[in-house]
């Protein structure tokens, strides 16, 4: 899933050039450990082909261009890290091994899938009702379509959780109900085929598959009761 905190914008508004990773900021290779690039270097913007100026920058992983206000790489990402540059021209860093991110910017927003042959990735929108959710195990964010009427499951510590009490509330007074019901039938059957369960060996069988579904609905009544909130964050 696409974690914001694994992809973020490389370069923001007023800000200088540099690598960014997560709320980390990496330094810039140290000045004798890169090869040095000859004086009056330039590189061209990847985005509107403008000619970009390296004086002072050469041991930068990107750079800014004046023009487009958009980065462009000049050099290679960080071991386990890659580039991807979202359709909006963003540019993103994030793990190698990663194969959905989210597009940082307000007014973009997109879900980018990524195949392992096509590093720049596959930028899809998001469908509709996609919110990232804080699980309720972890505290982990995470992708989740609140219009499926299912429980979240965690992509990172596997567990479930109720997007809201909603429908786990709603879930638990049905369970709650059902309970209330079987157990009523399982007495009354009880009560009324004691006299023939002697007689008639099926009649043991019969109580035992009632009881059994009633003790099962009475389990997911307390699940459901007892199931840990995730809670929204934001749309996306």
């Amino acid at each position: 899933m696409a974690d914001p905190n694994e992809s973020q914008p490389l370069l923001a508004a007023g800000q200088d050039v540099s690598y960014m990773d997560g709320d980390n900021e990496v330094e810039p290779l140290a000045e004798e450990s890169v090869p040095g690039r000859p004086a009056g270097a330039t590189v061209t913007c990847r985005v509107c082909d403008a000619t970009i100026d390296l004086d002072g920058k050469h041991n930068q992983h990107v750079v800014k261009c004046a023009h487009c206000q958009e980065a462009t790489p000049i050099r290679p990402a960080p071991p386990g890290k890659k580039y991807v540059r979202c359709p909006c021209n963003c540019l993103l860093i994030c793990k190698a091994s990663s194969t959905r991110i989210a597009c940082p910017r307000h007014n973009c927003r997109r879900v980018i899938a990524l195949a392992n042959a096509t590093p720049t990735g596959m930028a899809t929108r998001a469908p509709a009702g996609s919110c990232r959710v804080m699980c309720g195990h972890c505290q982990e964010v995470f992708l989740f379509n609140t219009l499926n009427n299912t429980l979240a499951t965690c992509p990172h510590c596997k567990r479930s959780s109720s997007v809201g009490a909603t429908v786990a509330r709603a879930r638990a007074i049905l369970y709650l109900f059902a309970s209330i019901v079987l157990t009523i039938l399982s007495v009354l059957l009880t009560v009324f085929t004691s006299q023939k369960a002697h007689s008639m060996f099926y009649i043991y069988l019969l109580w035992i598959g009632f009881y059994g579904v009633t003790g099962y609905v009475i389990y997911r009544f307390i699940y459901y009761s007892v199931i840990k909130v995730s809670t929204i964050v934001s749309p996306v």
